[in-house]
């Protein structure tokens, strides 16, 4: 029998869909759905931290680049952390490895991400802070 866990936690400018087990034709609903829900809740800025996935089909692979159409679409972005080493062959034999470029480790990803210091001009024009 297939399984997959999905959790998915949000921080403060990226959410992140953990994957826990085999990601098939089964299991790619629970993908989808985690995807669909964190976009409806304004949050468009996506990782999908793969570093807990066993096994992903071309089914698997079809939601993660259709997730990366949907997060562009609604203005953010869908990264890969931590893919082993069976999803990085995949994704290189079917070239999708060009759509998730960059860092792979989470932490970095989320330090990245963090949210900006805005520094407005204050009254004499010099900025406060």
């Amino acid at each position: 029998m297939t399984v997959l866990s999905v959790t998915v936690t949000d921080h403060p400018t990226i959410t992140v869909i953990t994957l826990d087990g085999e990601l098939d034709l089964l299991t790619v609903d629970r993908l989808r759905r985690a995807i669909d829900q964190a976009l409806e809740r304004g949050r468009a800025d996506l990782v999908v931290d793969a570093a807990r996935l066993d096994f992903c089909d071309s089914h698997g692979l079809q939601a993660l680049v259709e997730g990366l159409h949907r997060a562009r679409a609604a203005g953010g972005s869908l990264r890969l952390a931590y893919p082993h080493d069976h999803l990085t062959q995949l994704l290189e034999l079917t070239r999708l490895i060009r759509l998730f470029p960059g860092d792979t480790d989470l932490e970095i990803i989320i330090a990245r991400r963090r949210p900006r210091r805005l520094c407005f001009p204050c009254r004499d024009g010099h900025g406060a802070g």
